[in-house]
């Protein structure tokens, strides 16, 4: 019984240590964001987002900003799972979901990551 709960205590404690753990220092109104990211997210998708050494893409690219990739598609698939994601209902709340977009929206703009802006046709000289 002894060497049941030593191996269950040396389980816990590896897997919450293999976690990435963030670098990149948010905002209040991001932090909740960021701590349920790190919680649901990092293991797949790396620290901050940004994949290194991962299988998961990293999210903190143009080809996930909002233009590419709506926050709607971001929800459907954190809950449903995509081709390669796994679901994640069970592991987050749509409140959840939803401070994680923030965070994760905030911190394409923080890496410099813009949409496109369209250019204007009219020329006023």
């Amino acid at each position: 019984m002894k060497q049941r709960l030593l191996l269950i205590f040396f389980s816990i404690t590896f897997i919450f240590s293999c976690a990435p753990k963030p670098t990149l220092e948010v905002p209040e109104p991001y932090k909740k964001g960021q701590q349920y990211f790190h919680r649901v997210c990092s293991n797949c998708h790396g620290s901050d987002a940004m994949g290194k050494h991962t299988q998961a893409p990293r999210l903190i690219d143009e080809e996930y900003l909002a233009d590419n990739f709506s926050d709607a598609d971001i929800n459907e698939g954190v809950l449903n799972g995509t081709d390669k994601m796994p679901p994640q209902k069970k592991n987050v709340t749509p409140e959840e979901i939803t401070e994680i977009i923030k965070y994760l929206r905030y911190s394409q703009k923080a890496a410099g990551l813009e949409p496109e802006e369209e250019e204007s046709s009219s020329d006023e000289s």
